[in-house]
């Protein structure tokens, strides 16, 4: 597990069980989940699925809330390009499409959001790379949870 810091302040591990490719951050203070997902990356969302319900569905994290950002929303347009396979293959007109990124929607719909029930959730469309959504994300997050300590709630489930 990596390490991951904000503003110089430790705030929770990595965990790349797919490769790196969809990972989650474990906010150590208060055991509620930011999970990021690759957008772009759609053979592979149905397992991330699955590590995502495991992780959200684990007894200490029952409680918790949950920030997904949807990453790479800046490649969301398709792309077609001509095959690489040989020359006869691009004479005949054959292309390839790359489909762009998941919308957040999609993302919903792979991870299975729609299905959580008495969770508090958000997902955030991003692009790391410029900041796009971050802040937005961040802010959900830190207002949700003045709002549960706010109520008397605990974040942390219980143990069986």
């Amino acid at each position: 597990m990596e390490k991951f810091t904000v503003f110089g302040k430790p705030i929770g591990s990595h965990y790349g069980g797919t490769g790196g490719h969809f990972f989650m951050l474990l906010l150590t203070w208060c055991y509620n989940t930011i999970y990021v997902v690759d957008s772009l990356d759609r053979d592979r969302i149905g397992k991330a699925k699955i590590e995502f319900q495991a992780i959200i569905n684990d007894p200490f994290m029952r409680n918790s809330v949950i920030l997904v950002f949807a990453n790479k929303q800046d490649m969301s347009q398709d792309i077609v390009k001509d095959s690489e396979l040989s020359t006869t293959s691009k004479e005949s007109g054959q292309a390839t499409l790359y489909r762009g990124a998941m919308t957040p929607m999609e993302v919903c719909e792979g991870l299975g959001l729609f299905d959580l029930k008495n969770r508090k959730w958000h997902i955030q469309g991003t692009c790391a790379l410029r900041g796009d959504g971050l802040y937005e994300g961040l802010d959900w997050l830190a207002s949700t949870l003045k709002e549960v300590r706010a109520a008397g709630y605990s974040s942390v489930g219980t143990s069986i």
